[in-house]
């Protein structure tokens, strides 16, 4: 495993006592976040949260977290998401609720407002999955709602080990714990439903995005499966780079082109293309599946 470093982003002597002098008002929200987010990101942030202090109870609010592309350190600022845990000590009432959409309606005037995908999870369900669950608000491009959002063992794991602590207790002090075997289970069941599946529907494949999607996957879950860790959409890519056969270079080439430069002139034929994701994927599936057994 990586070695874990402070992924708090406040300047404070102490967590405990930043989060009093927070809570009571002592510290400016426009003063919270350290330039360790880019600052668009951060700019969002601090008005998240003052909206946030605004609609909780100081002693409700447990945390903020933010993970994915973001805690990666892989954030694209034109497509990625900007992905949030906030943990309260209870749930959501309904006056909370409906001023949590206005939160979140006016957040989404700003473009990365409208790609925040997060979730307010009670103290009591950390761990949990959906059908442990009852429903909880969540917010997915922009739009909160109340229902269940996408939470699996790699969403804790990632909280847990890889989460930027906004405000509250540090991520890898939350009440909870997640083994890994959860998070391989994650992953076989990924490969061997979802993406076997797509694989017998080759037509998807006539669309960058699903091209896309369906190597950089491949490439975090078996980067996943050899290191155990969890890593971005763009070091997937990598990985496979560097340690594909020199059969696949131009496929992987030219998911390197649609990601990073996707005006440029295609460097397959939409039809040798969708070919080779096909075949390309079932190879990747079949060198998961020879890793199940060793994890």
């Amino acid at each position: 495993m990586f070695t874990k470093k402070s992924r708090n982003i406040y300047k404070a002597g102490s967590l405990c006592e930043f989060a009093k002098a927070f809570f009571i008002g002592g510290i400016d929200v426009e003063n919270v976040v350290k330039h360790a987010l880019l600052k668009e990101v951060e700019q969002l942030m601090e008005q998240y949260i003052g909206g946030l202090k605004e609609i909780f109870l100081d002693e409700k609010i447990v945390g903020v977290y933010i993970y994915g592309s973001i805690a990666l350190g892989a954030f694209h600022a034109e497509t990625s998401d900007v992905d949030f845990v906030t943990v309260i000590s209870d749930p959501v009432n309904e006056a909370e609720k409906q001023q949590l959409v206005e939160l979140h309606k006016k957040l989404s005037g700003s473009t990365l407002g409208k790609r925040m995908d997060g979730m307010y999870i009670p103290l009591a369900d950390l761990g949990k999955y959906n059908d442990e669950m009852n429903e909880y608000v969540y917010c997915a491009d922009g739009k909160a709602n109340i229902g269940h959002w996408d939470i699996n063992a790699v969403t804790w794991w990632t909280l847990k080990n890889q989460g930027i602590t906004v405000i509250g207790k540090e991520a890898e002090d939350l009440s909870f714990q997640i083994r890994w075997d959860d998070v391989v289970n994650t992953m076989k069941y990924n490969v061997e439903q979802y993406w076997s599946g797509k694989a017998k529907q080759p037509y998807l494949f006539f669309i960058e995005e699903w091209v896309e999607s369906a190597v950089v996957t491949m490439g975090r879950i078996l980067y996943t499966l050899d290191h155990k860790t969890i890593v971005s959409k763009d070091r997937g890519l990598q990985y496979l780079l560097e340690h594909s056969s020199e059969e696949w270079g131009p496929l992987l080439k030219e998911v390197e082109r649609i990601r990073q430069n996707p005006k440029e002139k295609r460097m397959l034929s939409r039809w040798r293309r969708a070919d080779m994701t096909k075949r390309f994927l079932l190879h990747l599936i079949e060198t998961c599946r020879g890793k199940w057994t060793i994890q």
